[in-house]
């Protein structure tokens, strides 16, 4: 019998436990430096990086970077951080790096400090 079960459960993981696909958030389009036009499912949004204010003399520059970062349909995950105006405020994540956005600014020369 309890082979049996172990069987089972092998064949269920099997047929269901790879079968499971992670799904976040996908960017659409890169605004500016700090704001991104994001979709999830059949929702647009606007979310500005937090912590990423990077000076006007760096911003062609920080978008370049940022547009190659985080090419259209990239997948990233959000930790919201709070609102301004009805605009997000998160930490912006890509799936593929892991790392945060502001603070690979931070290490590009960017921004000056993380806040």
């Amino acid at each position: 019998m309890n082979k049996l079960l172990i069987n089972f459960s092998l064949l269920f993981i099997l047929l269901f436990g790879f079968s499971y696909q992670v799904s976040g958030a996908e960017v659409l389009q890169v605004t500016s430096s700090s704001v991104l036009l994001i979709g999830d499912n059949n929702r647009t949004y606007t979310v500005k990086i937090a912590c990423a204010e990077v000076s006007t003399d760096l911003e062609q520059n920080a978008i370049n970077w940022l547009r190659g970062e985080l090419p259209r349909h990239s997948k990233v995950n959000l930790r919201p951080k709070g609102s301004v105006d009805g605009v997000l405020v998160a930490k912006v994540i890509p799936m593929e790096t892991g790392l945060d956005i502001a603070e690979s600014y931070l290490r590009k020369g960017f921004i000056d400090t993380k806040c």
